[in-house]
């Protein structure tokens, strides 16, 4: 309602409120310490104002409370631990501030109907506790852009209803659990731009069946790309950038139907696999290949990705001509063949075969004619 100005204090004084829902607006200052007097509250979403100061300790004393949503504000300090001991409690959203300090060992002791923890985009530090296992309802873990260390607890793996796991850009190191890839209701998983190493798991979908999204870029995975990762035949993204995987990109990337976003650029991936016609099924809008070791040709069949709109396989060591077929993709707007050692001449159907092209990039390479 574009409201501004600050929260009186004398809304403690509201005694049979249950409700307060005052997101989307221009408040400002400090949110009241008598707050907390409100014991009927069961919900408080004050998100996407402009509250600063420290959440205050009077808000664990809200025995009823259920949903807390503070998010996209200006708050700082710690998050009083009193809170994270609310057993009514089903989503705690703290996202996008300014907060500080790091988890107590007990976090999920206490909560028992938490089903929604999000603390991403904020200064939080130290380990993600062991005992996250034990909010076994939670559905949400968010706790990306933080300053998190040390390596991810395989108790997540007892989180048997999650579905969306954010642990990206924070300082974790050490392998990545298999643990987590026995969650059947698993559908996210994003731990890119940490410090993640060792070899993927060999068949994560063996019971995570339903994952649709997986991001690991910007880590330390090497080893080849294990062939099971890509029977996960639900995945509709799956980005495994800046990272040291070696080998062929194996045939079987060819059974990932639902696929629509592929990077794989910034490894050591050194060639298309021999059976290059499996490139026919492929159904991606968007392939990135870029920083490679790629060598051989340009598969012929890659002009059947009818529905391909960025081509990316740039920085390579392919060579060849490129072939006529790419020219057949109505639906291309960005072709990158930067610096390969592609040859031969530019097929004439460039000319009227990609109307929606906006963006084509074949420096540093031996075209003629």
């Amino acid at each position: 309602m574009g409201l501004g100005g600050t929260i009186a204090k004398e809304i403690g004084g509201l005694s049979f409120l249950r409700s307060l829902v005052i997101s989307n607006n221009n408040f400002r200052g400090f949110i009241p310490d008598e707050m907390g007097k409100l014991s009927q509250l069961r919900e408080i979403e004050m998100q996407y104002t402009e509250l600063n100061g420290s959440i205050p300790t009077s808000l664990g004393f809200l025995e009823n409370l259920q949903k807390l949503n503070l998010s996209h504000n200006m708050l700082i300090g710690d998050i009083p631990y009193r809170i994270l001991n609310l057993s009514s409690l089903v989503e705690i959203s703290f996202g996008n501030n300014s907060l500080s300090g790091s988890l107590p060992t007990d976090i999920c002791y206490n909560l028992p109907k938490l089903e929604i923890l999000r603390i991403s985009w904020n200064q939080i530090s130290g380990n993600i506790p062991p005992s996250m296992g034990r909010c076994t309802n939670l559905k949400l873990l968010s706790l990306s852009h933080n300053n998190f260390a040390g390596s991810i607890p395989m108790e997540i793996g007892n989180l048997s209803n999650l579905q969306i796991l954010y642990l990206a850009k924070n300082n974790l190191i050490g392998d990545l659990p298999s643990t987590i890839f026995n969650i059947t209701s698993l559908l996210q998983i994003s731990v890119g731009a940490n410090k993640i190493s060792g070899k993927f798991p060999e068949d994560p979908c063996n019971r995570a069946t339903m994952l649709k999204n997986l991001h690991i870029s910007y880590n330390k995975f090497h080893g080849e790309i294990p062939p099971r990762l890509l029977q996960c035949h639900a995945l509709q993204s799956l980005d495994i950038s800046g990272n040291e995987f070696t080998g062929n990109i194996p045939n079987e990337i060819g059974n990932l139907s639902a696929l629509e976003y592929l990077h794989l650029s910034d490894n050591d991936l050194t060639s298309f696999t021999s059976q290059s016609n499996y490139m026919i099924h492929f159904w991606y809008s968007f392939e990135c290949i870029d920083k490679h070791h790629i060598t051989g040709t340009v598969p012929y069949s890659i002009g059947s990705l009818s529905n391909l709109k960025i081509l990316s396989i740039g920085i390579n060591s392919l060579h060849g001509q490129i072939p006529e077929s790419i020219f057949n993709l109505s639906m291309l707007q960005i072709l990158n063949f930067v610096d390969n050692n592609i040859s031969g001449n530019l097929p004439s159907s460039i000319a009227n075969g990609l109307p929606d092209l906006e963006g084509l990039y074949l420096d540093g390479n031996q075209l003629s004619g």
